[in-house]
């Protein structure tokens, strides 16, 4: 827990790389000492791919952010505002891969799970409905729409 959340400041002090290596350590800890399936494992996942995003490491952070969804999903339920925030983490990279139907798809099955859970008022849902009309302006500005 102490390697993750010094993985936070350094990344919050926009140092990224180093914390990658912190969040890696945290993420075996976590997995010896909880299990590889354990939700604290999926938290430590997506802020590992979230470390490699700020990195402009995409293509590493997706298999993350898979991962931590499928955990999310088997142990917090499909409606839980974790599993949202995991698609809408996986949106953000599929956006930057230029994936914009996939991450468009994605971003809506968040929205849709959010709202039921926590409201359109709510920060986190206001922001995914931003990325998905982001996504959706430039699916069509570069004619996918």
């Amino acid at each position: 827990a102490d390697l993750g959340r010094l993985a936070l400041v350094y990344r919050a002090g926009g140092k990224a790389s180093e914390a990658v290596p912190l969040l890696v350590s945290a993420i075996s800890v976590y997995e010896h000492v909880l299990g590889a399936t354990h939700p604290e494992v999926a938290k430590d996942l997506v802020n590992l791919g979230n470390a490699l995003c700020d990195l402009r490491r995409h293509a590493e952070a997706e298999p993350l952010y898979k991962r931590a969804l499928e955990i999310d999903r088997a142990a917090l339920g499909e409606a839980h505002p974790e599993v949202a925030m995991d698609l809408s983490n996986l949106g953000i990279v599929y956006r930057v891969q230029g994936r914009m139907g996939e991450a468009a798809a994605l971003f809506e099955q968040a929205l849709a799970i959010m709202l039921d859970a926590v409201g359109a008022d709510d920060p986190k849902a206001v922001t995914i409905a931003r990325n998905l009309a982001a996504t959706q302006v430039i699916d069509v500005g570069y004619g996918g729409g």
